[in-house]
């Protein structure tokens, strides 16, 4: 006889997947969304906008020197003796003018500085946004998201900085970005996170050299990390190897390069261009008091800081940082790997300050202005901290806000830092009045080539007008070195620049330059025209030159 039994479903035995184990582990976080709303977007577009705006009523887009030549550099690619990819130079690292290269083709865009605002305005409108969603993220408070995106909107330095060719919004733009999805990782450990982190940082290192910082932090970062939260087996290995595998490539290309183009894989570092050759020329002069010393550098770096980010906003940073990680709080490990990655390029200014790789000048040290709108690095810590400490106490957030008003008060009562450096500092253009001879190249100007070492002379390059086609500088090859060995056979005009090659080549062989007549000089900067039609001179047709 069957025997009948109560028909019973297997027990069930609950498995986790090793995703759902982790997230049980981690406290519950609803993080933020990778979309802002629309109403911050529409806010960081208009801080842009209306800082482009003044800045072109102002005629202040190119003050700096070296937003003139970020143009130029970046015009190269498509308007040189030698167009392409090659002329995109040894030591400025080279993102920032691939970027720029689409707008400058367009002449208006590059010689009013239009270009440069493009792409700046629309790195600090992601990188406001971005603030605004790590801060969400860190503390799951919209509140303390708009406080930490008004710290960085409200800021005048940047405002005006962002209106530039300048580097620094791109670099932010990328550093924050790769830190946002660092920080969503970390959280949630998904493989695409860690991708578009590493994308963002493998931009970065090819943006600024504080970017590798970032680089060696996050590599850091996610090891550490990875072994704490993930203990699959071999999975924090496999999670650093695909970080490291896109991350690091930007140093491998950018070591190609310089190999390729200059036969060298450390040409940037050591080139009569570089840094290094630069801050060397400076010391001789006494003009590099940090190389060496700790206490200057830090001296240094740190009025910097207090001028650009402003002191109300420093006092509630460095409150901040001490609650977050002195305070109990489930998400205190996560913010505080957040906040080291960030200040992985503060930490690098110090740095590079030290071995003498980087020459700054503030006010309170040296009464005079250079580079000073390197503080700028220091300002997404600063915002995300601040915005991190209102989000998760309410009662912090009216400090918060009022401390980033008061910051940019106190900065619109004088002249911000970055302003007042490019239009009175060294760091302006017109150190020794290049305008004089770039004007005079201008209005005299009718035909034949211009040799000039665009290291120095950049500026007045630029300032004058001309197709960068018709200026021979030291990225031509072989043309630079044709031209400045019988200069009257290649060119109708000779630009030099105290202590340039062109300069160093006119002193060792004079009788190279005995059919040029000086017709302009400007406390050191002459300006040369050849004393007799080009016909004459045998010129070499710019049709017939070669190119890469």
């Amino acid at each position: 006889m069957a025997i009948l039994t109560e028909s019973r479903p297997p027990p069930v035995v609950e498995v986790l997947v090793p995703s759902a184990e982790r997230q049980a582990r981690m406290p519950p976080s609803r993080g933020a969304s990778t979309r802002p709303p629309l109403s911050a977007l529409l806010v960081a577009v208009a801080a842009s906008g209306v800082a482009i705006t003044w800045s072109a009523v102002t005629h202040s887009m190119l003050l700096y020197g070296d937003a003139r030549a970020h143009l130029d550099v970046a015009r190269h690619v498509t308007d040189a003796l030698t167009p392409g990819l090659a002329q995109l130079g040894s030591v400025w690292l080279p993102m920032p003018h691939i970027l720029l290269a689409p707008f400058v083709a367009i002449t208006p865009l590059w010689h009013n500085g239009a270009a440069g605002a493009i792409v700046s305005g629309l790195c600090f409108v992601y990188t406001a946004l971005r603030i605004f969603s790590l801060v969400e993220e860190l503390s799951s408070s919209r509140l303390g998201a708009w406080c930490g995106m008004a710290v960085f909107i409200l800021n005048l330095n940047i405002l005006y900085i962002q209106t530039t060719a300048l580097t620094e919004p791109v670099l932010l733009a990328f550093m924050v970005g790769a830190v946002f999805h660092l920080t969503r990782w970390m959280r949630t450990l998904e493989a695409r996170e860690l991708l578009w982190g590493a994308l963002f940082v493998f931009f970065g290192t090819l943006t600024r050299y504080e970017g590798w910082a970032l680089l060696m932090a996050a590599l850091v970062a996610v090891a550490v990390w990875a072994r704490l939260a993930d203990r699959r087996h071999k999975s924090p290995r496999a999670n650093l190897m695909l970080f490291a595998s896109v991350a690091c490539y930007g140093l491998v290309l950018w070591f190609l390069y310089n190999l390729i183009i200059f036969h060298d894989p450390l040409y940037f570092l050591h080139s009569d261009y570089s840094a290094q050759a630069i801050n060397g020329g400076q010391a001789k002069f006494g003009l590099l008091a940090t190389k060496g010393s700790v206490w200057n550098s830090m001296v240094t770096y740190g009025w910097t800081v207090v001028d650009v980010v402003g002191t109300p906003v420093l006092i509630v940073t460095g409150a901040s940082v001490a609650a977050l990680a002195a305070v109990r709080h489930p998400e205190r490990r996560r913010t505080l790997f957040t906040l080291g990655l960030l200040a992985a390029p503060v930490l690098f200014e110090v740095a590079s300050l030290y071995a003498g790789q980087t020459t700054i000048r503030v006010p309170q040290v040296t009464h005079d202005m250079w580079n000073d709108r390197y503080g700028v690095v220091a300002l997404p810590l600063c915002a995300v901290a601040a915005g991190v400490l209102a989000g998760r106490w309410r009662w912090s957030r009216p400090v918060v806000v009022l401390a980033a008003v008061a910051a940019a008060l106190i900065m619109a009562t004088s002249v911000p830092l970055t302003l007042a450096d490019g239009r009175t500092g060294v760091s302006q253009p017109f150190g020794g009045h290049p305008a004089v001879a770039a004007i005079y190249l201008r209005d005299h100007y009718r035909g034949g080539d211009v040799l000039a070492d665009d290291s120095t002379a950049s500026s007045l390059i630029f300032t004058s007008g001309l197709n960068l086609r018709d200026v021979i500088t030291v990225g031509y090859h072989p043309y630079f070195a044709e031209a400045i060995a019988d200069p009257v056979r290649h060119v109708a005009w000779v630009v030099s620049f105290p202590r340039d090659a062109v300069t160093t080549d006119m002193a060792a062989h004079p009788d190279r330059f005995r059919d040029f007549r000086l017709v302009v000089t400007q406390q050191g900067i002459k300006l040369y025209e050849r004393t007799f039609p080009p016909a004459s001179a045998g010129a070499i047709p710019a049709g017939s030159r070669g190119g890469f």
